[in-house]
């Protein structure tokens, strides 16, 4: 595999539609285009309404509006091609094989994007941001992808980056000079400085918690058997998905099901429930156990509480404290006054009636705010594991630089903390990078992309 390779690739879905594109990239995307459109010639950036033939034969492919991007000024930095033929599998793929047999290579997944961060047209962050687009399934992370898309990242990271360089320099100039740095209000100051740009980093990394639940934030229902989780369940829904019954134990295995609020995806999980051991079956053992390996993957517990039962069962899932928990009362249509204005100005847990709908329109929104609190149409929010990872190493470092220079280290192990931040910043743009960590951004990209 070598970047002098032409490549091509089918860069839309397969499957019945009006149109098709096949796209090449490499130095002989122009000459190949040419070839498979009787040698005209083609005006750059321009369709073109051309018949597609095998120039071997003659054989007639298709009949398709034609491109020729010519590099640097192409997505991936060199010159491409792309053919806007008859949509269809067959189609494609037999106009796929004709660039292939005339010399162009299958390009390999991502391997599009890959040039475009190689040539420059791209940081590594966008290239991200590209998977991120395509993935998209709700508004919010379609909105924040093409944030980043468009440099969102880069722009919040340049200033920092440009911080922890200036910072760096100056410590370095003072390696010569150890006795200058020794005097406390200049180390003082240059603590401060790392401490605050730590502090920045930190802020940048947090918005991960939020970030990677735009694709989509696992909600579990849980508590006593009888307690109305599945009518609730249903009821966040809008639709009935769940069996409701009087009878204990109705659920035994665990329900999901997908919805979307504000612009926000969910995936609602409602359990089995929990009662006393003793009045367990086999299998409502076995649900529980399975419900607990699901739940330990959930950004959010609602657990559900009968406001009507004289005593609650206590939650036999102690594993899952690490997950956030919300109280939820319901049945409280069921309750007479004043034990229902007791309830309703405890503030102890959301009330809701799952049955009538009462409360659960403001239910909603208290879901919302603790999955997605601070988002705004302005905000950028970091998705990637690998990003928050660098982020985390750089703000570490830069944490350690912090305390080296409140503890007078000499100032060559300080520089060693800061370029150490630098380097990791680095990482999330492609300023420094390795075959490894291309290999990892590119695997899931699609062929054609």
């Amino acid at each position: 595999m070598s970047e002098a390779d032409t490549i091509c690739a089918i860069a839309t879905g397969l499957g019945d539609a009006a149109i098709g594109i096949v796209r090449l990239s490499g130095p002989e995307a122009g000459a190949l285009l040419r070839a498979v459109c009787g040698g005209r010639r083609l005006a750059p950036r321009r369709l073109s309404l051309a018949p597609i033939r095998d120039p071997r034969t003659g054989l007639l492919l298709d009949q398709a509006l034609v491109t020729f991007l010519p590099g640097p000024r192409s997505y991936s930095g060199e010159d491409m091609a792309e053919v806007q033929a008859h949509g269809g599998r067959l189609n494609l793929q037999r106009l796929l094989q004709l660039f292939l047999d005339l010399g162009a290579r299958l390009a390999t997944p991502g391997e599009f994007s890959r040039r475009a961060f190689l040539n420059g047209r791209l940081d590594l962050s966008q290239v991200e941001a590209v998977a991120a687009v395509i993935g998209a399934r709700s508004e919010c992370a379609l909105r924040n992808a093409q944030a980043l898309l468009a440099g969102g990242l880069r722009e919040k990271l340049a200033p920092l980056r440009q911080q922890a360089l200036e910072l760096t320099a100056a410590v370095e100039a003072n390696i010569d000079f150890v006795e200058e740095l020794e005097a406390t209000p200049e180390r003082q100051a240059l603590a401060r400085r790392a401490g605050r740009l730590a502090a920045e980093l930190a802020n940048l990394a947090g918005s991960y918690a939020t970030g990677r639940r735009l694709q989509g934030a696992r909600v579990g229902l849980v508590g006593a058997v009888n307690a109305g989780k599945s009518t609730l369940f249903n009821r966040l829904l809008g639709r009935a998905r769940a069996l409701v019954s009087d009878e204990p134990g109705t659920t035994r295995d665990y329900l999901e099901a997908e919805v979307c609020w504000d612009g926000r995806r969910l995936q609602l999980v409602d359990c089995a429930g929990w009662r006393p051991l003793a009045l367990q079956s086999q299998l409502e053992r076995a649900g529980a156990a399975l419900a607990e390996q699901v739940l330990q993957h959930c950004d959010l517990l609602l657990e559900i509480v009968d406001l009507t039962a004289s005593t609650a069962e206590p939650c036999p899932w102690s594993t899952l404290q690490d997950v956030p928990w919300l109280r939820v009362g319901n049945k409280i249509d069921l309750l007479e006054e004043p034990r229902r204005h007791e309830v309703r100005t405890g503030g102890a847990l959301e009330v809701v009636s799952a049955l009538s709908g009462e409360g659960v329109s403001s239910l909603r929104e208290v879901i919302l705010e603790k999955l997605f609190s601070g988002l705004t149409e302005e905000s950028l929010f970091v998705t990637e594991e690998r990003q928050w990872r660098a982020l985390e190493e750089a703000r570490a470092a830069l944490g350690a630089a912090e305390q080296a220079l409140e503890a007078a280290i000499p100032p060559e192990l300080v520089a060693e903390h800061l370029r150490q931040a630098l380097g990791a910043l680095g990482k999330i743009t492609g300023e420094s990078f390795s075959e490894r960590v291309l290999d990892e951004v590119f695997q899931h990209f699609c062929l054609g992309k």
